[in-house]
């Protein structure tokens, strides 16, 4: 199907984008079958409240007058805060270790790339289109301190760090992206993408805990799936110039995955990382 001609009237976008989000990375292990005595789940790592901040370039190009395009971002930031939970379970799931440690500022990272094509365009600017592509998403926290509700760990101050946690995602991406003139100045953008696939890479260093040999020493990879959403409202301040405030939700979690711990390798029962926050954007369109 042809496209009306106003479909390629703005031919580039790039603009700068500042995300405000909050997080969590969740992972639980099943060591049943190395050791009758332990839990389903045996243990269960939370990293939740993890407020961040990233700044993000992102793109738009509609290099052919068919609706063809291609869009992307990458972004850099810093996780601000959070805090860690770590719980063992014995058999029955008796609970025989409950801590709490603060999280302290570390990085993430992400670059999305996209191609698709424009199936539908009005005279007045609005498109709706589908599009493929590829993500990688990490995540990289440090926890400090040891406060213990449950066993006899010792409580530790938030000077000692006692574990790093390093999560990669890389992702297929399948989705549809929109646009609809709401005036003259004002319209919205919708970009919701589906991920049938993505490789996970786990990584947690435990620094104080010899027993499971050296950093990082509890190694998780599989794959998994998800959803992702970009909603926008957008204002023309010029001919060539919007602003944008929008919300952004992320969600990853395992069909498949594996733990190395201990010189055993032991199956994954959960695994789930999100974030979910508001955006606001710079926009230059030519």
């Amino acid at each position: 199907m042809s496209l009306p001609a106003a479909a390629a009237e703005r031919g580039f976008e790039f603009g700068t984008r500042y995300w405000l989000s909050s997080g969590e990375n969740r992972f639980a292990h099943n060591a049943q079958g190395a050791d009758p005595t332990l839990g389903n789940p045996t243990s269960i790592l939370t990293y939740e409240e993890l407020d961040a901040r990233a700044l993000e370039l992102h793109w738009r190009s509609n290099f052919s007058s068919d609706g063809w395009f291609f869009k992307g971002n990458f972004g850099l930031g810093e996780v601000r805060d959070g805090s860690f939970d770590d719980e063992d379970y014995d058999a029955a799931q008796a609970k025989t270790d409950d801590t709490t440690s603060a999280v302290r500022g570390e990085r993430f990272s992400y670059l999305t790339l996209d191609v698709g094509k424009d199936i539908w365009a009005s005279a007045g600017g609005s498109t709706l289109g589908i599009f493929v592509g590829f993500q990688q998403w990490s995540e990289q926290v440090d926890a400090f301190g040891l406060m213990t509700t449950v066993g006899g760990s010792p409580n530790l101050p938030e000077s000692t760090r006692v574990i790093t946690n390093d999560v990669l995602w890389r992702s297929l991406r399948i989705g549809v992206a929109g646009s609809a003139a709401l005036t003259g100045r004002l319209r919205v953008l919708a970009d919701l993408a589906f991920v049938p696939y993505s490789k996970l890479s786990n990584d947690d260093s435990h620094y104080l805990r010899a027993d499971l040999g050296p950093v990082p020493n509890i190694v998780t990879s599989g794959r998994g799936s998800g959803v992702q959403l970009d909603l926008e409202l957008r204002y023309a301040l010029g001919e060539r110039l919007e602003a944008g405030i929008g919300v952004r939700h992320w969600a990853l979690s395992k069909d498949r995955a594996n733990v190395s711990l201990a010189g055993a390798t032991v199956p994954v029962t959960e695994f789930e990382t999100r974030r979910t926050g508001v955006t606001a954007t710079i926009v230059g369109r030519w």
